[in-house]
């Protein structure tokens, strides 16, 4: 059963804090305690988690707001849960933080906690709605209030995250898959499958096995065994609809192709990225960026980038399989960024940028500041031709009009002819990418080429150099976010439950980065 859980916002002196100097007592305040219980633990809405619980049967909920709490502290200071839950029992701070008059107020069950987690993740998968996600966006709005910062101006960028998962080979990820499935099932169940497939498990038969073959066919009869107690169940509904068993079909159907006479296993050039890479988490895909291959997942997040900020902050966290592309993030999340915030500019790096993101951005009327663009600079700019909203040239960088335009929708090119006597003697020729012809002399090129061209002549702009220059920043945010508040690796495994933990990390820095604006505020100031 749902309750709610409302502070009590009382001033009165906790049993803990009664002894305690004036001085002490202000650091309790103005620290972090303080900051996080007004800033977080108040502004919780409890509410937004009411259809996760019964409206009337059952015993009533522990706080929701004290759980989420918790969770944005695991992170903030990168402790295990049973470190955080000795904080919360017996640490001061964690009472000042939570509103929490005396200790032995709140006794919290290590099993309610986990209990909670998981209620948390079924209900994001059975429904889709993110009550979590709803919350971080009201903190989020809150804390740019508090600390009076510009939005318009943005960062965006992404990062690597580990899963919590070992490495696997590929005879590794069978003979585990086929482990798995088999230790699910009954003994009646178990009794059907044949002797020579249960000796795959065992390691000293396999090992003898696998020198006595080699890697390719071992491969290959892997397969075939998988397959044949896939084949097997196949038409059992009470083993078919089991995890186990759809992993089972996952690794044939990744690790194999069926050619006219038989399965046989794909060469290692021939798995996609997206294959299971370990049981234990189903969502982690593999990417190589580099000489550095990635089991894990890809983190994007957008932060503030106004430079008159007296500090930046997380304003969207996103995260998606390490397949997922740059472009893809910018394009999925740049409405929902704008929809929340009233952003104008968006500073990326060059990833980010082409045809779909420059879409989106013109739809969401959002300019896109890329620090670089990918591939080589041409020798011929085309960002001096004159070119309409239509598409159609105007003029060319001298001034002259064509005496024909044509926009070629099917290949977007913007082509042009001009008058042969004013291009032969021109002074713009040796910088200009027009041809010569029998009758007229021409010019052609790509609506994206057009695009990138008038950017490179942005980029000597002495504002949109200083804005460029903003980017880099985001690089110390995803530092902290790694090597303070643990997120270089993940400790739990499945997308919906470490999407929850980026944003419970996010919380915590924007924490953080609020006590920063506020002790600057209160330093002296010495006007002349």
């Amino acid at each position: 059963m749902f309750r709610e859980n409302n502070p009590t916002k009382q001033t009165s002196f906790s049993d803990y804090d009664y002894n305690l100097s004036d001085k002490r007592k202000k650091q309790l305040e103005n620290g972090w305690p303080g900051k996080f219980r007004d800033n977080i633990f108040y502004k919780i809405d409890e509410l937004k988690f009411a259809p996760m619980y019964h409206k009337s049967l059952g015993a009533p909920n522990f706080p929701v707001n004290i759980l989420i709490g918790l969770e944005v502290l695991k992170q903030l200071f990168d402790v295990s849960d049973l470190e955080l839950f000795e904080l919360f029992h017996f640490d001061v701070r964690y009472l000042k933080a939570f509103d929490i008059k005396a200790v032995g107020d709140v006794d919290l069950a290590d099993r309610t906690y986990y209990n909670f987690r998981e209620r948390v993740v079924n209900y994001i998968n059975d429904t889709g709605h993110n009550p979590v996600a709803e919350v971080f966006d009201e903190l989020v709005e809150n804390f740019i209030e508090v600390a009076d910062l510009d939005i318009d101006v943005q960062r965006m960028d992404s990062t690597l995250i580990e899963a919590n998962i070992k490495h696997l080979s590929r005879i590794q990820l069978m003979r585990k898959v086929l482990s798995d499935f088999i230790e699910k099932l009954n003994q009646g169940q178990k009794n059907r499958i044949h002797k020579n497939t249960l000796k795959i498990l065992d390691d000293k038969e396999f090992d003898e096995y696998l020198d006595a073959l080699g890697k390719e066919k071992v491969l290959n009869k892997l397969l075939g065994k998988l397959n044949s107690v896939k084949e097997h169940f196949k038409n059992d509904n009470s083993v078919n609809q089991t995890r186990a068993y759809q992993q089972l079909e996952r690794v044939i159907e990744d690790q194999s192709i069926m050619t006219s006479r038989d399965l046989i296993a794909k060469d290692d050039s021939e798995i996609e990225p997206s294959s299971l890479q370990n049981p234990y988490d189903e969502d982690a895909t593999y990417r190589k960026k580099g000489k550095k291959s990635s089991q894990g997942y890809a983190l994007n997040i957008t932060e503030t980038a106004n430079p008159d900020n007296p500090a930046q902050m997380i304003t969207d966290v996103s995260l998606e399989a390490n397949i997922f592309s740059d472009p893809k993030f910018l394009q999925t999340r740049l409405p929902e960024i704008k929809y929340k915030t009233p952003l104008k500019k968006l500073i990326v790096d060059g990833s980010y940028y082409g045809p779909d993101s420059l879409k989106i951005a013109a739809k969401e009327e959002v300019e896109i500041i890329p620090t670089a663009l990918t591939g080589k600079t041409p020798k011929y700019s085309t960002a001096e031709f004159g070119v309409d909203d239509n598409n159609n040239i105007e003029h060319c960088p001298e001034g002259f009009a064509p005496l024909k335009t044509k926009y070629l929708e099917d290949t977007e090119t913007i082509a042009a002819w001009f008058e042969k006597s004013k291009c032969l003697n021109c002074g713009y020729r040796d910088k200009c990418p027009v041809r010569e012809q029998k009758k007229n002399m021409t010019v052609r090129f790509k609506t994206r080429r057009y695009e990138r061209d008038k950017l490179r002549v942005k980029f000597s702009d002495p504002e949109y150099k200083r804005l460029q220059k903003q980017r880099p920043a985001i690089e110390g945010t995803f530092s902290a976010l790694k090597r303070s508040q643990g997120l270089n690796r993940f400790k739990t495994v499945g997308l919906i439950k470490n999407s929850c933990i980026t944003m419970f990390s996010a919380l915590g820095y924007n924490l953080k980065q609020l006590i920063k604006v506020e002790k600057a505020r209160s330093k002296p100031s010495f006007g002349t």
